[in-house]
């Protein structure tokens, strides 16, 4: 018998499936696109948090100045599987259907933190057409089965894309992007070794993204090189974690790149697409072994 779980917020076509997993749109989707697109809170091509509302006894509902953060929007679909392992199975199949569309969808009432994009392929630089989605789904379906016996390899693929998307947030400072994005790079480094054997001695902390870069044939980004020891990408973690220091500043009061052509979070955000792919079991497309200092949007094409 099928389980199915809705989900939300999407607003493009979707339906289709492949192998057990079918999705199908839920009823009035045009309104629930038009009430998000047309409502409150929505600039550009992101929908806010709502201010926070508070029940004061006597006086109803009072609307406070300083946003909820965490809030929710309408559910558009709705995904089935005819043989599932359980929630976490399907919210595992929900978050990869997420990295397809590059639009963070939840299974949850309440699901987005502070701010959600409303534009498909906003949080990725590649693309997949309604056709290579149904093959990418069933790319995430391959992966849970091989993998549903150690689940903490899908929840730290989970805890990778996670990152990468909460570190895109619109209002979040340079150094919080970068804090977020380091640790999506480190929770991928964690799942590789789970596949991949490391070699003898094992891999400095400075060396991870080189080792990541060299395993998946990806072009080493001048941050990652560590031939002196450590890397510039490293070095800035290490002040920033250990010492509060950013670029040699407080927190905040500095960024990377002022002056220079390099833009360090969008190449961390590329790479990490890019072993997300790979650590879901395509490692051979070119989309993967694709340079991550370009602004471009790529084609993926998965097996």
């Amino acid at each position: 018998m099928a389980v199915s779980v809705d989900f939300g917020w999407y607003p493009e076509p979707l339906d289709g499936g492949v192998g057990p997993v079918t999705l199908a749109t839920l009823p009035d989707l045009g309104k629930a696109v038009s009430g998000v697109r047309d409502g409150p809170g929505v600039e550009g091509d992101w929908v806010y948090a709502p201010l926070a509302r508070t029940h004061i006894m006597g006086h109803g509902i009072v609307e406070r100045a300083f946003p909820s953060r965490v809030f929710g929007l309408p559910m558009t679909y709705r995904l089935s599987h005819a043989a599932t392992d359980g929630r976490e199975h399907l919210d595992f199949l929900v978050w990869g259907l997420s990295f397809f569309v590059g639009m963070r969808l939840t299974t949850t009432e309440a699901g987005f933190l502070d701010a959600a994009a409303i534009k498909p392929r906003k949080l990725v630089d590649f693309v997949l057409s309604p056709r290579e989605t149904m093959k990418a789904l069933g790319l995430a379906e391959a992966f849970w089965q091989a993998n549903k016996f150690a689940p903490l390899r899908a929840r730290r693929w989970i805890a990778a894309l996670h990152a990468l998307y909460i570190a895109q947030a619109p209002q979040a400072l340079q150094f919080e992007r970068f804090l977020y994005l380091y640790g999506a790079l480190d929770a991928c480094f964690a799942l590789a070794k789970d596949f991949h054997p490391l070699p003898r001695g094992g891999v400095r902390h400075h060396s991870r993204v080189r080792w990541l870069c060299d395993l998946f044939k990806i072009p080493v980004p001048a941050w990652a090189e560590d031939t002196a020891g450590a890397s510039p990408v490293s070095v800035i973690r290490n002040a920033t974690v250990h010492e509060s220091l950013f670029m040699d500043a407080p927190l905040g009061f500095a960024v990377h790149g002022v002056g220079t052509n390099q833009n360090l979070p969008l190449e961390m955000q590329a790479l990490a697409c890019r072993l997300l792919v790979a650590l879901l079991g395509d490692p051979g497309t070119d989309y993967v072994r694709s340079r991550v200092d370009t602004r471009q949007m790529h084609r993926w094409l998965p097996p």
